[in-house]
């Protein structure tokens, strides 16, 4: 930086001395400050690329995401993805859309380029998937990308190369309408950036879920995916989305009691699937999916709705769905104008002009649609019900929905009344359980201690069970509340694991050997696992051995899992297995925490004095018994003290 000063000049504007003498002071300093390197520089054209390109660019998957979403904004009916080594090697988009001119081609990789808006108010009323214009130079800056497109009006194709964002080559060769992208080394030449990329297959799995969840929003686009030279998926032009999703999850979606909604208001609309109450919990993550305005989004005032909708039934019907989201698949169309999209630089968060009535109408929508599922089964279950031989066929939901329909207008009766008191909880030495006064063990236990004048484990804790989900026991400095589901969790997950590392497994054999079909969305990642990691699966109790295709023959099972439900717990625990991988990418701790998780006691479920006691022993053997495996906590202590503080027996 230099100060060129005409200092004449300069001291014509101060006649007076002092003033002069104050204007050489300021040339001096003014001298001396440009002699200091200045710290703040305009950054190159280069860096401010690769910038921009960690915005948009995260890992393979948002390279997927860009050139499909421009390929369904050019109008495809057809999009062809070719991937190697999950997308690092090489990511190819091919679709049937209108193509660019040459020229337009060429400017499409200057930032910020784009068809799809022109003006600001433009970008409070957008239709389509892509708007910014960062897409394709945000990807050469971090690849080599190579370019094909043709329009209607062109006679020959325009073929533009990158490398490292610099322009390598543009020539004129022969090609079909529409647009194909070959991206290869996707961030080789920032090092730096790649060693934060996870396996190949981790990777291949989030292009996989993405793929999916267009597909779903698209059924009008044929989606072909290919991995490694094969082909992954195929998912043809269906005229429904009930065909896609059956494409999709095959016919396991309809064991997996969703249901059609539909409603509509001023500017609004919303239809899809939602989850009955059947275990409510057990929802998928693959099975929730919102799209707005057909793009995919995660809205937290959505999911707080659709969550509230759920709130009434669950507390009523006693269901336990924990804080999490039931399974459903909702399409939302809205006025683009009501709508802002540029919020979030992957465009999955939205900002909505009246967030309390989208709230609102979806809460509505959905409660309605529920009351409507618990009539219907109210229905069905009187219907049954009057056939005695069909009684046993009443699912879990449909018993309490007619017991709870059906007993609101009465008083409970003694016996439920009984059922409901637990004695010990007040009486320590009259009262016991005649279930378990009934075992000759127990007697002969307490008549020991009470020959020594001792008191017996049972009374020393005195467990009792709060809402059938928690473990109260008192302590020497107050009480523990113990998550029961947690707790066996966190006990099942360390034995499987003492199993998989070479301790006897537990086994049960099956009376009839079970055939399951893996549903089509775990056919691309759960098999090659399985194959791999068959030892795992024998050491902690599994007996399985593929029959034909996409089958696999079960034969043994581990003995924690009571609730085998003729195979179905199995694909849950393959799906749960699914998800754990791709966040640890470790078989071993995945696997045990899936098959912990569903073998162990529910939220809901009843126990006897002496299971709860069981439980607590096993707990406080374990080698982290305060925490499950997914890092929740599983104890929480109230002394005392702070007892005494609540009820003002003593000062704070």
């Amino acid at each position: 930086m230099r100060y060129n000063l005409n200092v004449k000049k300069y001291f014509s504007y101060f006649p007076d001395f002092s003033l002069q003498f104050k204007a050489i002071s300021q040339i001096d300093f003014m001298k001396n400050t440009a002699k200091k390197q200045s710290r703040i520089k305009i950054l190159s054209e280069e860096v401010a690329n690769r910038i921009a390109a960690g915005e948009v660019i995260e890992r393979p998957v948002s390279v997927v995401k860009e050139l499909v979403e421009n390929a369904i904004d050019a109008g495809s009916n057809t999009i062809s993805i070719w991937i190697e080594r999950g997308g690092k090697q090489l990511i190819q988009v091919t679709d049937n859309g209108c193509g660019m001119s040459a020229d337009d081609a060429v400017t499409s990789f200057e930032r910020h380029a784009t068809s799809k808006i022109r003006t600001v108010t433009d970008i409070f009323g957008i239709n389509t998937l892509g708007f910014r214009g960062e897409a394709l130079p945000s990807i050469a800056s971090v690849s080599k990308l190579t370019l094909v497109t043709k329009d209607a009006e062109s006679e020959t194709a325009t073929k533009i190369e990158f490398e490292a964002g610099k322009l390598r080559n543009v020539e004129q060769t022969a090609g079909t309408n529409g647009t194909t992208v070959s991206v290869r080394r996707l961030f080789g030449n920032i090092p730096a950036r790649k060693k934060f990329l996870k396996s190949d297959q981790v990777e291949y799995k989030h292009i996989l879920n993405y793929i999916y969840y267009q597909s779903i929003a698209h059924p009008q686009i044929h989606f072909h995916f290919y991995s490694e030279g094969r082909e992954r998926l195929n998912f043809p032009v269906v005229n429904t989305i009930r065909k896609r999703l059956l494409a999709v999850f095959g016919s396991e979606f309809d064991k997996r009691d969703m249901f059609p909604i539909q409603a509509e208001t001023d500017g609004l609309r919303v239809h899809g699937y939602i989850k009955g109450l059947e275990e409510v919990s057990g929802g998928l993550a693959e099975y929730r999916y919102l799209f707005l305005n057909g793009r995919y989004i995660k809205d937290r005032i959505i999911f707080h709705s659709i969550r509230s909708a759920y709130e009434l039934f669950t507390r009523k019907l006693r269901l336990q769905s924990g804080n999490t989201l039931p399974s459903f698949i909702l399409f939302i169309e809205a006025d683009p104008g009501s709508i802002d999209f540029n919020v979030h630089p992957a465009k999955l968060e939205v900002r909505f002009r009246d967030a309390g009535f989208i709230h609102n109408f979806i809460k509505t929508t959905l409660n309605k649609a529920l009351l409507g599922y618990e009539e219907q089964k109210f229905n069905h279950v009187q219907q049954t019900m009057k056939s005695p031989d069909r009684s046993g066929s009443l699912t879990q939901s449909e018993k309490k929905i007619f017991n709870t329909l059906s007993t609101n207008s009465r008083k409970p009766t003694a016996h439920e009344m009984k059922a409901l008191y637990q004695p010990d909880l007040f009486d320590k030495e009259e009262s016991r359980s005649s279930e378990e006064n009934t075992s000759p063990a127990a007697t002969t236990d307490n008549n020991f201690y009470r020959r020594l004048n001792l008191r017996s484990e049972e009374e020393l804790i005195n467990p009792w069970q709060l809402h059938q989900s928690y473990v109260l026991i008192q302590i020497e400095d107050g009480m523990l509340i113990i998550d029961q589901h947690a707790a066996h969790e966190r006990i099942l997950y360390e034995k499987i694991l003492h199993r998989i590392h070479g301790a006897p497994p537990v086994t049960q054999k099956l009376l009839f050997p079970i055939v399951l079909d893996i549903p089509p969305i775990l056919r691309e990642t759960i098999p090659p696992l399985l194959e791999e990691n068959m030892d795992k699966l024998q050491r902690i109790g599994f007996s399985l051995k593929n029959f034909s295709g996409d089958s696999v023959v079960i034969d043994e099972i581990p003995a924690e899992l009571q609730e085998w439900e003729g195979g179905e717990v199995f694909l849950d625990i393959l799906k749960q297995l699914q998800e754990e991988y791709k966040e640890t990418e470790d078989f071993r701790d995945s696997l045990a925490k899936s098959v912990s998780c569903k073998a162990a006691i529910k939220a809901g479920q009843k126990m006897s004095r002496k299971e709860m006691l069981g439980l607590v022993n096993e707990l406080f053997a374990c080698e982290v018994p305060y925490f499950c495996p997914h890092g929740r906590p599983i104890v929480i202590k109230i002394n005392h003290n702070e007892l005494e503080k609540r009820f003002k027996r003593i000062e704070n």
